[in-house]
């Protein structure tokens, strides 16, 4: 009576068991979309920043054309996502993880197990016939499928915030590229001033009206002035090299990128407020968090099932030797003595400390980042405007004052190509001021995880390189065409002579025989009476005495006397005496170049 009974319940236990294993089988086999996690992601990136229409990341075909016109910074992150490898790499991700939930919601096969035994002597034979399959996969099902339906939710999150961040990075090289490019074009003007005036000093020194020492500043200065904007230009290419990699173009292709940056914008928002924003919008902290929740479930299915071990259940059919024949159910259980998941227990907490200890981390970092993100913007968009509200006009007014100085012989022209030098800096470190302020707000967008709160607000232009360079100088053509034009000529404060009404060569000194006139050398008049032989001028070097306000001269100090006994010892205010690489005009009765004295009479 109990072996019957025993018998009606194992086969009663093998058809429910089948019955189950049958009807979520069935339901197993139904394959999922498969653009299961494509359209998730899809919609993550589309809510922190625009997505071009109908993208297919996986599809090559059909893609959009290169634009004729200049690339903006939105263009060029949306053609980055149909031309970068790079998109197409991670949305493989959400393949794999495609795969591993399909795996995950299907049950092992089952077992088809044969055994032939013979004996030494006879012809008789043992056949035994079984098909079996595990019940502990069917058991823990769910709970597999909710794992790897967590996993790939984490894989979505993944792979959008890697495209997010690949788009932070094209926008800092298309602000790079640009801000190098305006660089570049800069320093090619500044080259063509500079070989225009050094080819200007070339005609003054032939008509012997500058030394050969400012004809060497003049060329060198025009050599540094290439150099820099070969300097520049291989920078430009460099960044453009940059750019094209990360939108996935070739750089030798016909593509082009604005000429100028916008200026920065007038920031309007708190840390505290971009903290919140990036606490709810940043797609690696959402990642964080659902790792932690994907461990506490692993936790919780460990500790639920740590005592069931191997089950199988199934159906065996044997023939004996005589012929006789038995079948049945079959199941094996394997018994937790040894092994009750203690590993499995501790291997899940651990993964859980791990997965909270990063969230965590991720949180501090969020929240330093983004108060670093702000500060970076705020001190670059500071450092832009003291450029252009002090440093550059500062610099300009420099030149000018330094032009008037040199007009009236007080400095050198070493000490204008100083301040002109000077002033080409300023305004680069303008430029690169503004590059900064762009590229530590795109940093600042990426931190933020979405977009920032004056995102799309209109934008002025930056300086123009008219603020370093005169009009002339930057829509020329030919930078020596007209040396004899009123405008300010590119070698700033030298003048051709005029022979109409100057009849000396050596400009600005007038000779004994002529009317007086206005001397440019301020506070020197030559003397119009003969003098003595003065002694022997030793050769001196062209000095240059301080910048400083032009000197207002006193009326004793130009009242000078028909005859003089001897020259005085000169006024240690006045400028340097003329280089001895100058020529000097011969008088049979005066020497035009004779020291004089300032007030001295007889």
């Amino acid at each position: 009576m109990r072996a019957a009974i025993e018998e009606v319940f194992m086969a009663f236990l093998f058809r429910a068991a089948a019955l189950c294993a049958a009807v979520m089988g069935l339901a197993a086999c139904a394959s999922l979309p498969r653009e299961r996690g494509d359209s998730e992601t899809r919609d993550l990136i589309a809510s922190r920043r625009p997505l071009p229409p109908n993208w297919s990341p996986l599809s090559l075909e059909p893609r959009p054309p290169i634009p004729t016109e200049a690339l903006e910074v939105e263009q060029a992150v949306q053609l980055a996502f149909f031309y970068n490898p790079q998109i197409r790499e991670q949305f493989a991700r959400l393949g794999i993880g495609r795969a591993d939930l399909e795996d995950a919601r299907r049950i092992a096969n089952p077992s088809l197990g044969y055994v032939r035994l013979a004996p030494s002597a006879g012809d008789s034979r043992q056949v035994t016939r079984s098909l079996t399959f595990g019940l502990t996969e069917l058991l823990l099902l769910p709970v597999r499928k909710r794992l790897a339906s967590g996993e790939l939710e984490r894989i979505e999150s993944d792979v959008a915030n890697s495209a997010l961040s690949l788009a932070t990075a094209v926008e800092i090289a298309w602000f790079e590229a640009v801000s190098a490019q305006q660089v570049a074009a800069m320093r090619s003007l500044v080259a063509r001033a500079a070989e225009g005036s050094a080819k200007l000093a070339q005609r003054y020194f032939d008509a012997g009206n500058i030394s050969a020492l400012q004809l060497a500043q003049e060329q060198a200065a025009a050599t540094e002035a290439r150099i820099d904007a070969v300097t520049a230009d291989t920078a430009a290419l460099r960044a453009r090299h940059a750019l094209a990699g990360l939108v996935g173009l070739r750089a030798e292709q016909g593509w082009i990128i604005p000429t100028e940056l916008p200026a920065p914008k007038k920031d309007a928002y708190a840390p505290e407020t971009l903290t919140t924003l990036a606490l709810s919008s940043r797609l690696d902290l959402k990642s964080a968090q659902q790792v932690v929740a994907l461990r506490e479930q692993a936790l919780g299915a460990s500790r639920r099932w740590r005592w069931l071990g191997g089950v199988e259940v199934g159906y065996e059919r044997e023939r004996e030797f005589d012929g006789a024949r038995t079948r049945g159910p079959v199941a094996s259980l394997a018994l937790p003595i040894f092994n009750q998941g203690q590993g499995a227990i501790g291997r899940a907490d651990a993964a859980l400390v791990q997965a909270r200890a990063d969230l965590d981390a991720t949180v501090l970092s969020v929240q330093n980042d983004v108060r670093l993100g702000w500060e970076s913007l705020t001190v670059n968009r500071k450092i832009a405007e003291r450029w252009r509200d002090d440093l550059v006009p500062n610099r300009e007014t420099i030149v000018a004052q330094t032009q008037a100085r040199v007009n009236f012989m007080l400095v050198g022209v070493f000490e204008l190509l100083l301040a002109k030098q000077q002033s080409y800096d300023a305004y680069q470190a303008y430029l690169e001021s503004v590059r900064d302020y762009w590229v530590a707000r795109a940093n600042l967008r990426g931190t933020v995880g979405g977009r920032l709160p004056d995102d799309g607000t209109v934008t002025e232009p930056t300086l123009g390189v008219q603020v370093v360079l005169p009009a002339e100088a930057v829509g020329m053509s030919d930078p020596v065409s007209s040396p004899r034009a009123s405008a300010p000529d590119p070698h700033a404060g030298h003048r051709m002579p005029d022979q109409a009404s100057m009849a000396d060569p050596h400009a600005g000194h007038q000779t004994s025989g002529q009317a007086p006139m206005v001397n440019p050398h301020a506070g020197h008049q030559m003397s119009g009476m003969p003098m003595s032989d003065p002694p022997a001028r030793e050769p001196v070097t062209e000095r240059s005495p301080p910048a400083v306000e032009m000197p207002k001269p006193e009326p004793q100090a130009h009242d000078h006397q028909p005859a003089m006994a001897a020259p005085a010892e000169s006024d240690p205010t006045a400028p340097a005496p003329m280089s001895p690489d100058e020529p000097l005009v011969e008088d049979p009765e005066s020497d035009s170049h004779q020291p004089h004295s300032h007030g001295d009479r007889p």
